[in-house]
């Protein structure tokens, strides 16, 4: 199992990090860090092999070596990796097509994986999933519209939007549930997460009318058994309004939204938005996509 978290710099790339490398933690998956920025021509111009006086040159120049180095440092503190053992060589790199690895020693090299990208960050996040099969990518923010919208539409995991994350916090988890062909994906994600962070779940079911249709009741009746069998604490909510309205606001600060990923034509999403990609943007808390 493999996740992929973008990191973009040592100052506001930290609780993307953290938040990261603990759902890895989770569900025991590998975790591989891409760094996305600009590359300088001359280091990767030509598709020629990285030689060292151009390494050299890239530790001084590249920001995004600091950056790498800081995040597996980060991971040694967190205990995601040995702390004891210091294996980041800044000129021990590969090029893998459009990308560039850093090279590390075995004990560490399955568990983490740390990639410069150079190019669009949504682009290059969409190739990066492409090149390896990643089950969930998690990225910050999720305030910004567009560029929410391009990450919903085109990175074709499932997505992590660690949005006002606090560590500290005892996050609860909100399960939101109707009839969409995710949310049984996302019932089971969301289980296994609780169960590691030893939380409690609220189901919710959210209807813009007075009417639950049959498929929504059908799909709420599951969830209730699988969290049943699970042995899992929880408590079922039917709301009626506009869903990534009341998402957000069931949410509040206190939870991380867990809901299906939408398969909505990708025109017509971009033109008319979705329910998980409006409830990302609304959203006080971090959300998961489950695709």
């Amino acid at each position: 199992m493999r996740f992929l978290v973008a990191v973009r710099s040592t100052t506001y790339s930290e609780r993307t990090l953290q938040i990261g490398s603990a759902v890895a933690n989770a569900f025991s998956a590998d975790l591989s860090v891409v760094y996305v920025g600009d590359r300088p021509k001359e280091l990767l111009s030509g598709g020629v092999n990285l030689a060292r006086d151009a390494l050299l040159n890239w530790e001084i120049n590249h920001p995004g070596v600091d950056v790498l180095r800081w995040a597996y440092r980060r991971l040694q503190e967190w205990n995601f990796i040995d702390p004891t053992l210091e294996q980041f060589d800044p000129t021990n790199l590969v090029q893998e097509a459009d990308r560039v690895r850093v090279i590390l020693p075995h004990v560490s090299g399955e568990k983490i994986r740390l990639i410069f990208r150079e190019g669009n960050p949504v682009d290059q996040l969409k190739k990066e999933t492409e090149y390896r099969d990643y089950l969930l990518t998690i990225v910050g923010g999720g305030s910004r519209r567009r560029l929410t919208k391009q990450l919903v539409q085109f990175v074709d995991t499932s997505i992590l939007f660690v949005k006002d994350f606090e560590p500290e916090r005892n996050y609860r988890v909100l399960l939101c549930v109707d009839d969409s062909q995710a949310t049984k994906r996302a019932v089971v994600f969301g289980t296994r997460l609780a169960q590691h962070l030893k939380t409690h779940v609220d189901l919710l079911t959210v209807s813009k009318t007075q009417r639950f249709g049959k498929g929504y009741r059908g799909a709420a009746k599951w969830a209730e058994r699988y969290l049943a069998r699970q042995n899992l604490p929880f408590e079922q909510h039917f709301k009626t309004g506009d869903p990534p309205t009341v998402f957000a606001e069931t949410a509040g600060t206190d939870h991380i939204i867990i809901m299906g990923k939408s398969k909505m034509n990708p025109l017509k999403a971009w033109i008319k938005g979705t329910k998980p990609g409006d409830t990302v943007l609304k959203a006080h808390g971090p959300v998961i996509l489950v695709r």
